[in-house]
């Protein structure tokens, strides 16, 4: 998991340092469950913090799962502890 934040951070910084940081929001690795789920991990490059999404469908998404996924990875990874901040990600590529 370190190794991931690492690499998602190094991603961010080559947009940054070439002036797009304005609007650069986040970045999102996608996992895909058994049975097909699939949930997305969201780096939130400027707060340096993650968040799960879990879409169940069109405008719809499972915040228990979310949460889970939280308890989960908080001692791997600096997750983002201001739930406003857990933006959906409709129709991202990958999810």
């Amino acid at each position: 998991m370190a190794d991931l934040c690492t690499d998602l951070h190094a991603v961010n910084t080559s947009p940054e340092a070439r002036g797009f940081d304005a609007g650069l929001l986040c970045s999102m690795v996608t996992f895909t469950a058994p049975g097909g789920r699939t949930i997305g991990l969201v780096y939130l490059y400027k707060r340096g913090t993650f968040y799960a999404f879990a879409p169940t469908g069109p405008d719809q998404r499972d915040n228990l799962t979310e949460i889970s996924v939280r308890d989960h990875l908080a001692a791997e990874l600096p997750m983002e502890p201001d739930l406003q901040k857990w933006l959906a990600l409709w129709k991202a590529p990958g999810l």
